[in-house]
């Protein structure tokens, strides 16, 4: 009896001792195959593991199953687009937090360029647009990229005649001029604030001063045309905005090559109320028209430091020669540039241009056609009508191979109409 019991303990023993040693032998050999399926993975890898990244809404459990336990680290990717994400075998090894930390980096960088990327907007869309700094145009889907072929472009002509004006029979002195009289005259509106004048050259670009664009957002300057009264708000002008601005190479410390093109954003229709100005022909660029009586015109100051005039004003002054003007006023021969003209009364005063009417035209009558033409742009003057400091001009025939050479994609009026 006590030698079977005895045999029955000892049986016990080995079942409990075989249990134990079937346990560690199924251990080892998990412990193992695991082993050999990350050594074969890393192997078949080489030198880049290829991880395939869960898209939104993924269970963590399918993100998992398709990298290596242990060793790497599925990222959940908030975008709807699968995405796949390449990683060295060195960073393979970096920890967790430097892996997530890395491609946060990779993602913020992306999404910096992306939002710098210019938007494709559907030409169906563009012509309900009334962009109130005219980048896009209502009419014409091709005017941003019009700009950059404008020097590749020959310069073309329209049916429409330069340089007339609608009044022939009034003299000019210092007055307001007559409703629609001078009808290539535009007006400059910056925030809706008037502060410059500007001529039509053609269908497409204004001519100004560069001080009048210099160091402000030529996007948020507006044009207006075929405007008399800028105070009535019943008149309905035409509007235009700036696209690009040309200037020369000015500098406010001497003022010379006072001179700007505006690009509009929009074409301006030709008619009796608006109409470009002629500029001086060919054989005249060499002409300093002295002793010629140029007309100023402008919606600027009445008197110095005055306001603003709500009716477009004109002005009569003669030409003067640079040499008379140096030698008859108190400005000095550093002042007046090769670029510059003089026009006023030395010694008198009275009669000049303004405050406001900077950017504004200079125009003389042709002897021979009786167009009009732009002779000068007002640029600056020590005060208003003083009597020893007459108004300084931009010389425009100086730079007509540069207006031409940056305005051929607008409609110039034919000269031999």
């Amino acid at each position: 009896m006590l030698k079977m019991c005895h045999l029955r303990q000892t049986q016990f023993i080995l079942i409990i001792i075989s249990c134990l040693l079937l346990h560690v032998t199924t251990t080892a050999t998990t412990t193992t195959t695991t082993k050999d399926t990350s050594t074969a993975a890393l192997k078949n890898g080489k030198t880049t593991a290829l991880v395939d990244v869960a898209t939104a809404g993924a269970s963590p459990t399918v993100a998992a199953a398709n990298v290596i336990p242990g060793k790497y680290h599925a990222y959940t990717q908030q975008s709807q687009t699968p995405k796949k994400l390449h990683v060295s075998a060195k960073a393979a090894h970096q920890q967790p937090s430097q892996q997530q930390q890395h491609y946060q980096q990779q993602q913020q960088r992306q999404q910096r360029v992306d939002a710098v990327k210019p938007v494709a907007i559907p030409s169906s869309k563009l012509n309900p647009i009334r962009n109130w700094f005219g980048i896009f145009n209502r009419n014409n889907a091709q005017a941003t990229t019009a700009a950059a072929t404008a020097h590749d472009t020959a310069t073309t002509t329209c049916n429409c005649r330069c340089g007339e004006r609608n009044d022939e029979s009034r003299i000019v002195g210092g007055q307001t001029a007559g409703v629609s009289e001078y009808p290539w005259m535009a007006r400059l509106s910056y925030f809706n604030r008037f502060y410059c004048g500007g001529t039509l050259i053609n269908d497409r670009y204004v001519l100004t001063a560069a001080h009048c664009v210099k160091g402000f957002m030529w996007f948020m300057i507006k044009v207006t045309f075929g405007e008399h009264d800028r105070c009535n708000d019943k008149e309905r002008p035409e509007t235009r905005f700036v696209l690009r601005a040309f200037s020369q190479k000015f500098s406010f410390s001497n003022f010379d090559n006072d001179i700007a093109l505006l690009r509009l954003n929009d074409r301006v229709p030709i008619t009796s109320f608006i109409r470009p100005i002629c500029l001086p022909r060919a054989f005249e660029r060499n002409d300093l028209f002295i002793g010629t009586n140029g007309i100023a015109t402008g919606w600027g100051t009445l008197k110095e430091d005055g306001k603003p005039s709500c009716l477009l004003q004109e002005v009569e002054v003669p030409v003067l020669d640079n040499e008379h003007c140096v030698a008859q006023t108190n400005y000095t021969q550093k002042m007046i540039t090769k670029n510059m003209m003089c026009a006023g009364y030395p010694g008198v005063g009275e009669r000049d241009s303004c405050q406001g009417d900077s950017g504004g035209p200079l125009v003389r009558m042709r002897p021979d056609d009786k167009r009009f033409e732009q002779i000068g742009i007002v640029s600056w003057g020590n005060g208003c009508a003083r009597p020893n400091y007459p108004g300084v001009y931009t010389r425009v025939t100086k730079y007509l191979d540069w207006i031409m050479e940056n305005s051929r994609d607008g409609c110039f009026c034919d000269e031999d109409d």
